[in-house]
């Protein structure tokens, strides 16, 4: 045990009490004696007066005959009624009172000692006579001194008190002196018996008192030293947050405020750091940079510190703050818009502008900096209605500003919410977060890079494992677009004229769509994105195309199919223009750098890719050039049919597209519109021609070109089933077709969407026994039939197609 722990506060403080007790105890007793002694030595200095007094005043009245008898008397009358009086002794030089006494020897002239009568006075029993003074004086006290030359003759009078008194003439001139010895027996018995009692009660009153105080100062120091400690001993342990309770507003109190604003700062820097490692080890697992965002994000709201964070992050394109991330404390915040995804112009944001200007912090309050008109549009965009304080922070990478984050306080503090070292804080947390914000931004950044490597890689070989012209173009809409993220894109590629570009393959766009843009709203070369990109041979980006005067002609198409923004790259080959590939976006902005440059590169390789289809393409042309020749001469045989294969391969294109064929399957549809009726050459021009209704037989006749189509193309052998397609173009659903009578699934499916297609092309068109009918009639006419004639599937499909031909001409209108 140390000296330490035997000798505590307490332990000093008794010790000091005591102590204490013992010295007033002492100074007390020394006190009382002394005071008993003087209140005692003048009552019997009074009473030895009193005695001289009275003998001075009858010696003074009596005779000369009779004063040495009278003196004897009076002085044994006086010893009988006064007994603490021990001896009375007469000096004079005479009996005579008027007597000159100056040369005449001083001697005892009468004295209750009977033995001393006579006898000469010594010096100093006669000083009242010289002296005319009354002397006093304690005879034990001079006895046990001696005098000072071994003379202890004084001995005999110990315990005697002495009073010497002068006896004066009646002209005041001393004659003689009395002598009034007193014993002290009594008073030192008095004296002890009084000090005793005074000292009982007096230790008794200061034990009292001493222990109260020892009481009052264990409450008033001990207890509260003894609280703090035991707070002192508990910092470190899960309760040391409770900081000891203490309302007073002396040295301790100052001390207990002083040790809880300790404790306070200690559990803020305990939170500090238990935030900071947090954050750090939170940030540090995340390699996504709006993860990492958000994740601070909520760990600086989730410690109470603020009322909520939002992190701003700089668009350098727009020079603009876009919200990445926000974290309320409370979702019982008011009108509390997470807001990520809002963006402000720096021009509107002067304070977050001095943020990222200067690399510093801005401490901004309510009716502040704020109340200026310039800045409500930045309070209103970055902090809640209710927010009383705010304080915005750079958030730096290589000591660039890369964005700011904004911490808002909703409570109203009694002193600033914001303190020098909070700030500083925080701003070092800041710091931290950029560190790993730039190791995840070059994370995102490499993977991004393999990324876009491996989907070019998968792009080329996309492109070099087919010939087949549409299949490379469908790759090329598809993959062009996932490789940005985009929502949509298409392959544009000149008409046969050489007038117009038209859509030729596409990805996620809706047939309707192309159909609109192929067949009503064409895109001519030389206007719009696409038609620019091709004549001019560089890209083109329309970041709104709602707001784009160049864009008019398509805007509600684009409304309809739900897109905002759009880039159209060149297919160049051999440096010429081949076609357009457009990407389209369901949101206005403009393409980074990189995805520029990739979607560049892509748009090279397929151009390629698409250069190469197109030679083979040719070669298989040149296989269906003169069958389609023929196709034409026979259309060419009569004014009304003239033109009939090519809406009917366009009509069943587009049936083909609403189900969502593949491109090499379109392509297959195409070809099978363009031939189905090549084996008509073989019918007679008198039953192709004629006015009125066909006979039998010579419907039998008719009903023989589909076959005689199935031979005529059996020697090209096409490397896709469009025979099968023309041969059975004509079974009905319900199997009372021909040539075979197929039935309902039995029927190809391409044979299906020929049906259809041809059926309503005949229909809207003008023949010599009847007027064409309208496109509603058409339609109900097809709708009956289903079932029956058609695939009802197939019928749904070219009905909404061609609704919505007219429901995009009513859009046009109005946005007109």
């Amino acid at each position: 045990m140390s000296i330490k722990s035997i000798f505590g506060l307490q332990a000093k403080l008794s010790i000091l009490i005591f102590s204490i007790l013992v010295l007033l105890s002492g100074a007390l007793a020394v006190y009382t004696s002394n005071y008993l002694n003087v209140v005692l030595n003048r009552e019997y200095m009074q009473r030895a007066e009193s005695a001289a007094s009275f003998i001075d005043a009858n010696l003074i009245d009596s005779t000369a005959g009779s004063f040495a008898k009278n003196v004897q008397m009076q002085i044994d009358n006086y010893l009988e009624s006064n007994s603490e009086i021990k001896k009375i002794s007469i000096y004079s030089a005479s009996i005579d009172p008027l007597a000159d006494s100056a040369h005449t020897p001083v001697h005892v002239i009468a004295s209750t000692d009977k033995n001393s009568v006579g006898q000469n006075a010594d010096s100093r029993d006669i000083l009242p006579i010289t002296t005319n003074q009354t002397i006093f004086g304690d005879m034990s006290e001079e006895a046990e001194a001696g005098d000072g030359n071994g003379d202890v003759s004084g001995q005999a009078d110990a315990g005697i008190i002495e009073m010497l008194a002068p006896l004066r003439a009646p002209d005041g001139k001393p004659v003689g002196s009395i002598g009034v010895y007193m014993d002290t027996g009594p008073r030192d018995s008095l004296i002890f018996g009084e000090q005793i009692r005074f000292i009982l009660l007096a230790n008794l009153g200061l034990l009292v008192l001493l222990i109260s105080l020892y009481f009052f100062l264990n409450r008033l120091l001990i207890d509260p030293i003894k609280g703090l400690t035991l707070a002192a001993r508990r910092v470190g342990s899960p309760d040391w947050r409770e900081a000891p309770e203490i309302d007073r507003n002396d040295e301790i109190g100052e001390l207990t405020h002083a040790f809880n604003d300790m404790v306070e700062s200690l559990n803020a820097r305990d939170e500090e750091v238990k935030l900071l490692l947090e954050a750090s080890v939170a940030v540090s697992s995340a390699l996504n940079v709006d993860r990492i965002l958000q994740i601070l994000c909520e760990k600086i709201a989730d410690s109470r510190k603020v009322t909520y964070c939002r992190i701003s992050m700089i668009d350098k394109n727009s020079n603009s703050l876009v919200v990445r991330a926000a974290a309320p404390t409370r979702s019982s915040i008011r009108n509390w818009r997470h807001g990520v995804g809002d963006s402000l112009k720096l021009e509107s944001a002067r304070n977050h502008a001095k943020v990222l200007k200067t690399g510093k912090p801005v401490l901004l309050r309510k009716n502040g900096e704020l109340s200026s008109a310039d800045s409500a549009e930045e309070w209103e965009w970055a902090l809640t209605p209710g927010t009383r304080s705010a304080l915005l922070l750079p958030l730096l990478s290589k000591d660039e500003p890369i964005g700011v984050v904004t911490l808002g306080e909703l409570r109203q503090w009694t002193r600033t919410s914001f303190s020098d070292k909070k700030i500083e804080f925080y701003q070092t947390l800041m710091n931290q977060a950029a560190v790993a914000i730039d190791n995840a931004q070059l994370y995102e950044q490499t993977e991004q890079h393999v990324q876009e490597l491996s989907a070019m890689h998968k792009i080329s070989q996309a492109f070099t494992s087919t010939l087949d012209y549409q299949e490379v173009v469908s790759v090329v809409a598809k993959r062009v677009g996932n490789l940005i993220g985009a929502q949509f894109a298409s392959v544009l590629l000149p008409d046969d004229e050489g007038r117009h570009m038209k859509i030729v393959a596409s990805y996620n766009l809706s047939a309707e769509y192309v159909w609109s843009i192929n067949r009503k709203h064409k895109i001519p070369i030389g206007f719009g994105p696409a038609g620019l990109a091709f004549s001019e041979g560089n890209s083109i980006v329309i970041r709104d195309v709602q707001d784009d005067s160049s864009y008019a002609a398509w805007q509600h198409l684009a409304r309809v199919q739900g897109y905002s923004s759009l880039v159209a790259l060149p297919l160049l080959a051999k440096g010429q223009s081949i076609g357009v590939i457009c990407i389209y976006f369901t949101k206005p902005g403009d393409p980074k750098d990189h995805e520029m440059n990739l979607l560049t590169t892509a748009a090279n390789e397929a151009a390629i890719a698409i250069e190469n289809a197109r030679i083979y393409e040719n070669l298989q042309d040149a296989f269906v050039g003169t069958i389609r020749s023929l196709a034409e001469t026979i259309d060419a045989k009569d004014t009304y049919t003239r033109g009939h294969s090519e809406r009917v391969s366009l009509y069943s294109e587009a049936i083909a597209r609403g189900l969502g064929l593949r491109e090499n399957e379109l392509q297959t549809i195409r070809y099978a519109g363009y031939l189905h009726d090549v084996g008509k050459i073989g019918i007679p021009d008198e039953i192709l021609s004629k006015p009125g209704k066909l006979t039998v037989e010579e419907f039998r006749v008719i009903q023989k070109h589909p076959v005689l189509s199935d031979k005529i193309l059996t020697p090209v052998n096409f490397p896709f089933p469009v025979q099968s397609i023309v041969r059975h173009h004509h079974e009905r659903y319900d199997g009372k077709g021909y040539p075979d009578g197929l039935k309902g699934e039995e029927i190809p499916l391409g044979a299906r969407i020929l049906f259809v297609a041809d059926a309503y092309e005949a229909m809207t068109s003008d023949r010599p026994y009847r007027q064409a009918l309208s496109t509603s009639m058409a339609l109900n006419e097809l709708e009956k039939n289903k079932i029956t004639q058609f695939d009802a599937r197939i019928v749904d499909t070219f009905a909404k197609i061609i609704k919505s031909e007219s429901a995009v001409e009513k859009e046009a209108q109005i946005g007109a």
